[in-house]
């Protein structure tokens, strides 16, 4: 999905991702949902115990960050294949989206 930034007039990039997780504690959670406010081009972050829903830019913001952030709150992914497949779908998506956006620079 392609959107345009009404105060810079610059095209995003959004993307929605929905990641299961091992499970969190409370104090997780809310942690990460702070820190997740903070990453640049975050427009929407839901956690929960088992889940983790988050819509970016993937122009500033890549499903490698989230990854790290989230393992840096001691959480991490879900190690079951669907999980596995969704992931690795979601990093050639934006690979591709990033792609694009750098073809669709105008030249100076």
């Amino acid at each position: 999905m392609t959107t345009f930034d009404k105060d810079e007039s610059t095209e995003l990039a959004a993307v929605r991702r929905r990641l299961r997780l091992e499970d969190l504690n409370q104090l997780q959670i809310e942690l990460l949902a702070k820190e997740f406010q903070q990453e640049p081009g975050v427009v929407k972050v839901v956690v929960r115990k088992q889940w983790l829903e988050i819509e970016y830019d993937a122009n500033q913001l890549t499903l490698e960050r989230v990854i790290a952030v989230l393992e840096d709150f001691g959480g991490e992914l879900s190690a079951d294949w669907w999980t596995g497949l969704k992931t690795s779908w979601y990093q050639k998506r934006e690979e591709k989206l990033r792609a694009q956006s750098e073809e669709d620079k105008p030249e100076l």
